[in-house]
């Protein structure tokens, strides 16, 4: 039977100790009441996108401060994720996505990107390899769906930029309210797709088939507030 999942949710899977009763959860029961997104980091994500198009179509280039994702010959619009999607001939999983930026680059290879926004922290292992997994799956996708080869992935960190020059600077006030800046930091990402994702999708068909939730990982604190919350439920405490 087949199976979807996103390719951020594959990148649970990689961790080096993941929790797959959280992976369970995710996959039979889908978000819970604390798991939600803040919308204002998904707003920051879509004006980045949107200006840096506007900026490619105005200008033909991308701003100097992109210049090392290489010789870019054209700005692909990224495919919604029930367009962008593969299914694993061996797992019968399907993987699902939707890529922040697609660049064919001049020698008609393509390079694919995501925007973060926050700062890099190389220390940050576990957050990185998540996303080496998402970009990847990204990959693994885009070459069976007309983007191959694609030979470059990227994350570009979108820091905002709290100096004390900039906070003292008489640009960040407007008439409206106060404006944060933002400083691009580009961090290139291996590009692994064939040995990295087959892996995980048999981790995931493993989980799918599971008949009940496997036992949690310890001090996972997602599986305590889960606890917590059907402790409040049943005992209806406030």
């Amino acid at each position: 039977m087949p199976v979807s999942i996103s390719a951020t949710e594959l990148a649970n899977y990689a961790s080096r100790y993941p929790c797959l009763r959280c992976a369970w959860i995710k996959m039979h029961v889908k978000d819970l009441p604390y798991q939600s997104f803040p919308a204002i980091f998904s707003t920051i994500d879509s004006f980045t996108k949107n200006s840096i198009k506007a900026y490619f179509d105005t200008h033909k280039k991308l701003p100097d401060w992109l210049s090392d994702l290489g010789e870019i010959h054209s700005f692909i619009k990224p495919p919604g994720w029930r367009k962008f999607f593969r299914i694993d001939d061996n797992t019968e999983v399907s993987v699902r996505g939707e890529a922040d930026a697609i660049f064919k680059l001049n020698d008609g290879a393509y390079h694919i990107a995501d925007y973060k926004t926050s700062k890099y922290n190389p220390e940050r292992t576990y957050a990185l390899d998540s996303y080496e997994v998402q970009l990847n799956a990204y990959a693994w996708i885009a070459e069976l769906a007309g983007f191959s080869p694609v030979n470059k992935l990227s994350l570009i960190f979108m820091e905002p930029d709290n100096s004390r020059e900039s906070v003292e600077n008489v640009n960040s006030f407007s008439s409206q309210g106060l404006n944060l800046g933002f400083v691009a930091r580009i961090v290139p990402v291996k590009r692994h797709p064939e040995n990295l994702i087959p892996p995980l999708l048999e981790k995931v068909r493993a989980v799918y088939e599971m008949k009940t939730p496997p036992a949690p990982r310890g001090r996972c604190r997602e599986c305590r507030n889960l606890d917590n919350l059907i402790v409040r439920i049943a005992t209806g405490i406030d």
